[in-house]
Parts: structure tokens; sequence; C-alpha cells
């Protein structure tokens, strides 16, 4: 295996990590607000009592099933000859790791996904880079904000409210470097300590 693969494997098993909790989470208050409107529902005049209970279910099944589709987008291989989309892939790990990070304790904002961004840059690659530079803001902790710019190459824009420099460890930057992943610092004086990363548009 190579070692982008071997890369993306290590930093999915930490994306799911941290998203695990949040997932069982949903899981949970799913199975105990279907389990009140069930035994409730066996009283008499009881059915006014559970539109509360149902709404919030169904809230938490909305939650739990994006949750669960964007772990299945990661975790699966891509398909093949399909070309890879930064918005989506974004999109994706946002599920996963908003909710987490605020867990946390940690404010994590994301935009920009909304629009398509195919690039002719490997999954794994997209995939690998996205989730890297989440991380590094959520290890941080306080607040961050990652926003793409699609306009013309896809550009991901990763900062912290300290301005600190947000960086990615050395082997995951040259593994991205050989995929034509571009990463850079901050293009603007007050905002050095930002993390850039270029995505090849198609």
């Amino acid at each position: 295996m190579d070692e982008l693969k071997v890369l993306w494997l290590q930093t999915l098993q930490t994306v799911i990590d941290k998203a695990a909790h949040e997932i069982k989470d949903s899981l949970n208050g799913v199975s105990l607000n279907l389990e009140v409107v069930r035994s409730r529902s066996e009283r008499d005049g009881a059915a006014a009592g559970l539109a509360q209970f149902a709404a919030s279910a169904a809230s938490q099944l909305e939650n739990l099933t994006e949750r669960t589709e964007a772990l299945l987008f990661l975790a699966r291989p891509a398909r093949e000859g399909s070309q890879p989309d930064v918005a989506l892939t974004l999109r994706h790990l946002a599920t996963l790791l908003v909710p987490a990070a605020k867990a946390d304790g940690v404010r994590l904002e994301v935009s920009g996904w909304e629009r398509p961004a195919p690039t002719t840059a490997p999954s794994s690659g997209v995939r690998l880079a996205l989730a890297s530079g989440l991380l590094a803001l959520m290890e941080r902790g306080g607040s961050g904000r990652c926003s793409l710019d699609s306009t013309r190459d896809a550009v991901v824009r990763f900062s912290h409210e300290s301005a600190e420099t947000c960086s990615l460890d050395s082997a995951t930057a040259a593994s991205l470097a050989e995929q034509n992943i571009v990463i850079q610092r901050g293009d603007r004086v007050e905002r050095s300590g930002d993390l850039l990363m270029i995505f090849p548009g198609s």
C-alpha cells in the first residue's frame, strides 16, 4: 500500500474516533425517544403528550442519517473513474467533525461546500488534506474556520482565532505535494498564520 493511502487510513481512524461519540449519542437519543413514544402510546389518552418526543426522535434520526452517510462516503473507496469533489468531501468531513469539535469545547466553522469543486487530485489525497487541516484546527482548541473558494482552482483556507500558524506534519505535507496539492502560508500579512490548500481544477 502506498504512503498516501496509509496516511489517509490513519487520518480516517482519527476522524472516526472523534466522531464516534456524537454518532452514538444520536443513536441513543433516537432509541430513547422512540421508547418513550412506544411506552406512553400504550396509555389511554396519551397521544397529546407524544409530539415532543416524536419530533425529537425525528431530528436525531436526521442527524444520525447525515453522519452515517458521511462515514460511509469517507470509508468507502472512491468509485473508479469518478472525479473527486473537494466541496462534497469537505461537507462530509464537516458533518462528522463540527459536532465532535463542539463536544470538545471547540468552535469549528466550515463554509463554501455548497457548490461543486471537482479536482484532478486523487480522492485519497483530497480526503487526507481536508481531514488533516480540520483536525489541526481542532487540536488548537478555541475557534477555527475552514472556507472553500472554488472560483477557479479549489482553494481551502484554514484559520484559527489566535492567528498562530496552522500546519501539517511533514509526512502528510510531502505526500500531498506529490499529488499536486499545493500547501501555502496565508497570503495576507494579518493572516499569515493561515494554512492554504490549493487543489488543481478539473
